[in-house]
Parts: C-alpha cells; structure tokens; sequence
C-alpha cells in the first residue's frame, strides 16, 4: 500500500465511509512502522488545519461584524452596538472565550500525556562499583571517570557479543558499557537505533569479552495471550531484581499494536529488560510505564524486535537461537537468564 493510499483510507474512516474489509486492511497497514509514522503526521496536519480553520472563521466574522458597525456609525455621534447585533457579538465573544481555553486545554493535554508515560531509564546520580571496573577494563586506574548519567537493562541475544535495550536508554550516549557477574564489565557499542519501536542493538567491543554459554531461549514470532502469565528480570538497583504478572492487555500505552500492558510492577532502570513466557523464551522488552495508572507497565513485543533484527539496514549478521534448551522450572529458568541479562551504563 503507498502512502497516498493510507491517507486516502484514513481520510475515509474520520467521515465513517469504511468497508469491513478496508478496515481490516488498514489496521493491516498501520502494523507496519512506516505506515504508522505517516498515519501519525498526517492526523497532526489534520488537527492543524482544524484549529486554522475555526481561526479563520472567527475572524471572518468578526471583520463582518465591524463592517456593519461602521455603515450604521452617525459622524460626530457616539455609537452604541443596536440590540439587533448583541446576540452576533455574543457569539464572537463566546468563540473567543472556546478558543482561548481550547488552546490552553490541548496544550495541557500535550503536557499531561507526556507526563502520563514514563521511560524507565534511571538517572544515577553517585556509582562507585562501576567506575572501579572500568577503570581496569581499560588500565587508566590513574584517570577519574566520572559516574554514568543513565542506566538501564539489557540482554543477549547471541553468543557473539550482540545484546538488546530500548533506545531511550542510550540515544544521547557518548560511550556505554555493559556489566553482570557472569561475563564482568565491557564497553559496547550501539550499532542499531530504532526510535519508532523504542529498541536498540549493541555490540560488545572488548577483547577480553567471552561467553561461555550459548544461547538458551528463543524470540518468540507470534503474539503471546491474553492472561498469559510473564516474568522480567532487570537493574532497576544495583542487584538484579525479578518481577512476574501477566499479560494484561494486547496492546500497548495509547492502543500501540506493537507492545503489550503487563500487570509487573517495575521501575527505572527496568528499561531493556526482557520480557519473558513460562518456557523461558523472551516475547517482549520492558519500555515504559503509565504513571497516572497504578501498576500499568508496557514491553515492546517481540515480533517487533524480530523485525529489527532482521533489517537490511544493520550491516552485519546477527546469529539467533534457533532452540530452546531451557529445563525446570521458573527457578531454573532464571539461574539461566540471570547471567544473560546485564546492566547498561550510559555516559555521556
């Protein structure tokens, strides 16, 4: 479907003109990021052309208005508004009044929807334990590092090195470097951002990295269920913390098809971590919460970071698990994914 398609579809769902099967089709389209992104711009031009509009309307009736005042206005005089045009000035009064909070109202709307979601990156303000390994890592011991600005949570996707986050975690990062008690500290380098999805993929760098494990999950490719019992683990403190629920709804913050609500609470520093179904095998990434809903957190879901994996963007082949060899219980489970799941330290 081209773009001038998609706009034409949408402009035929604002007037209610869909078929069933046009609505299948686009929603269809809307999966994909591409399509999604020009849908959303397209819905702001709308809105900006709507306010324009009703801008115009009450100037124009306004001009209108002082035009009869001044054909009636006596010289030498003074003029008095006839009672025939109290209810006209009425209503100009009343559109201006409508707009003036209208305006006011979206702008507060804007700013409470941007503070009813939250990144669950976490602001640190004083590490010691990282800056003391790093230090080794790279045999300054003499130089102070300064301590990271952000963290988050990641995890590998591949024996080779590559690892999975969310973007908001390391989008503004000058350098970042990686950390867990299996596989010790290692700088890292963001080889593929993707705003849309909130996701990204790193590389670690270092030559001492090794890891002596392979990989014991699988990337889900279809839609976990509703209900469906979930766990993550993650860095929201310096200690790995576990955390389990549900899928609590299909879709994400806003209706988002490509994320899904989960009753887990998390915190900052959560961002990243995987999001896991009771085989152990990873269906989504922690992205975010909903602040004004307690206990409303979202992931991205897996098929999307599948999508990432596999573009033809990155230059460089990423090996996937083809196999799960996760045994046990979740306890188990999690003595597995413990060592693959790190902490993202950001600086910048």
């Amino acid at each position: 479907m081209s773009e001038r398609d998609l706009i034409e579809l949408l402009d035929r769902q604002s007037r209610g003109d869909l078929s069933h099967q046009e609505t299948i089709q686009l929603e269809e389209a809307l999966k994909h990021p591409e399509m999604r992104a020009a849908a959303e711009k397209h819905g702001v031009l709308l809105s900006q052309l709507h306010a324009y509009g009703k801008r115009q309307a009450l100037h124009t009736m306004m001009d209108s208005l002082h035009e009869t005042i001044d054909e009636q206005k006596p010289k030498g005089k003074r003029v008095f508004l006839r009672k025939a045009y109290w209810p006209i000035a009425g209503i100009a009064a009343s559109i201006a009044l409508i707009s003036v909070i209208f305006t006011w109202s979206l702008n507060q709307s804007v700013q409470d929807k941007m503070e009813e979601y939250k990144e669950l990156r976490l602001e640190v303000q004083r590490i010691e334990k990282s800056q003391n390994a790093i230090v080794k890592e790279i045999k300054e011991k003499e130089k102070a590092i300064q301590p990271s600005r952000y963290s988050g949570t990641g995890f590998f996707i591949s024996s080779k090195g590559y690892l999975v986050t969310s973007y908001h975690v390391v989008k503004d990062a000058d350098s970042v470097y990686i950390e867990n008690g299996a596989v010790g500290n290692h700088k890292a380098e963001v080889i593929y951002l993707d705003a849309l999805s909130d996701l990204a993929l790193l590389k670690v760098v270092s030559d001492t990295f090794e890891m002596k494990t392979s990989i014991p999950f699988l990337i889900r490719t279809a839609e976990a269920d509703l209900g469906e019992e979930v766990y993550t683990l993650g860095f929201p403190r310096e200690d790995i913390v576990f955390g389990e629920g549900s899928i609590s709804a299909l879709t994400g913050y806003r209706q988002n098809p490509t994320a899904y609500q989960i009753s887990i609470p998390v915190n900052p520093g959560n961002s990243g971590g995987p999001l896991l179904n009771s085989k152990g095998d990873l269906i989504g990434v922690i992205s975010g919460i909903q602040t004004k809903l307690t206990g409303a957190a979202f992931a991205v879901k897996s098929t999307s970071l599948y999508e990432v994996v596999k573009n033809d963007s990155i230059h460089e082949t990423i090996p996937l698990p083809r196999q799960n060899t996760m045994r046990g219980n979740r306890v188990d489970q999690v003595k597995k994914w413990k060592d693959l799941v790190v902490m993202v330290r950001v600086y910048n």
